[in-house]
């Protein structure tokens, strides 16, 4: 069981102070004694009262600075301990943690904490690698796509019609760069709580309509069959719709991707207590291991490890749930995810939105 500092110092003080009154007493009853025990001239009483007093004074004050220097030592010891350790600690070397010989519950609970804090900046140190190292690996291939095509536009002459093709094919390599740029920066700055909802009357049933009405034609080339539950959405709620509607531009999309051929999608709006929306989007397919749910929120997770791109193997990859998870974050809610191997997938956003009237 640790000891309390506080209660530590006080009974230390508490010893130094009875041993300085001890020695006060011993001289003060000597001095005592020797005057009632001998008849002694006033000018000797006189000076030897002085000179007890004085024998007092010193001996209590150095008793007291003895003992505080004792208890106030071992009571910084731990603290220099501590600085010590935590300065060697630098961003290389985050795995490291302080293990300070710290005896007292104070001491115990600062170096838990500060080793928590490590704990913490190892992962976000670690997230900030990877995330950059996805990020290095996501635009390395947009940008090898179009180098290649405009070198090999440029090794012959071409008619009018093929560098038309070069220039569709290198604008849509843009288009990705520049979306990639855009969520990544959108990702980052809903981290940081840099943006915020601009909540306006929305009504979300019409919202998710729209999104479904402009995916129309992927639908019908994959014979995909939607069941759409949205009468809980008919009320206008105060939400940022263009925030909103791009978690569900990405959360369509990846029902869309990874759902096979003649397969079903369902989408479903309930309410929320005490005001606000669930948005449900579920789908049949192979599903998603246990082991990935908890991090297909987390920005270029691949439930495939070789990143094929296009492939039906798995889900995420980019900063799609990513989104959906900031998006949601921003707006009070949460995100989460659910999934049957081998049948289907469901995600559900919490958007915690107060009516309009």
């Amino acid at each position: 069981m640790r000891a309390s500092l506080r209660r530590t110092l006080a009974l230390r003080f508490a010893a130094t102070m009875a041993a300085g009154l001890l020695l006060a007493t011993s001289a003060f009853y000597w001095a005592a004694a020797r005057a009632l025990q001998q008849r002694v001239p006033a000018a000797t009483l006189e000076i030897d009262l002085l000179f007890t007093l004085a024998v007092i004074v010193l001996a209590g004050t150095a008793a007291t600075l003895m003992g505080a220097w004792h208890f106030t030592s071992s009571a910084v010891r731990p603290v220099a301990e501590i600085t010590d350790q935590a300065t060697r600690i630098e961003a290389g070397t985050l795995d490291q943690r302080i293990r300070a010989h710290a005896d007292t519950e104070e001491y115990e609970g600062l170096v838990a904490v500060l080793n928590r804090m490590l704990e913490r900046l190892e992962h976000g140190f670690a997230a900030q690698r990877r995330l950059t190292a996805d990020v290095s690996h996501e635009l390395r291939t947009p940008l090898t796509a179009l180098r290649g095509e405009i070198e090999v536009a440029l090794r012959a002459p071409r008619t009018q019609r093929e560098y038309e093709q070069v220039l569709r094919s290198g604008l849509e390599e843009i288009e990705r760069l520049t979306e990639l740029s855009e969520d990544l920066l959108l990702v980052t700055r809903a981290e940081a709580r840099l943006v915020k909802p601009r909540r306006v009357e929305t009504d979300m049933a019409s919202l998710i309509e729209e999104k479904l009405d402009r995916l129309r034609r992927r639908l019908e080339e994959r014979a995909l069959t939607v069941n759409r539950e949205l009468r809980a959405g008919r009320a206008p709620m105060l939400l940022d719709p263009q925030l909103v509607g791009h978690a569900i531009d990405h959360l369509l999309d990846n029902a869309i991707r990874y759902t096979p051929e003649g397969g079903t999608i369902g989408v479903r709006l309930d309410g929320l207590s005490p005001a606000g929306v669930r948005i449900t989007v579920d789908n049949t397919g192979a599903g998603i291991a246990a082991v990935d749910l908890p991090h297909l929120f987390e920005p270029f997770y691949r439930v495939d490890p070789s990143r094929n791109r296009g492939g039906d193997s798995g889900t995420g990859g980019g900063l799609g749930l990513a989104l959906v998870a900031s998006i949601a974050q921003l707006h009070g809610g949460a995100a989460r995810v659910s999934s049957i191997p081998g049948q289907s997938t469901r995600f559900e956003i919490d958007i915690p939105a107060p009516p309009a009237n």
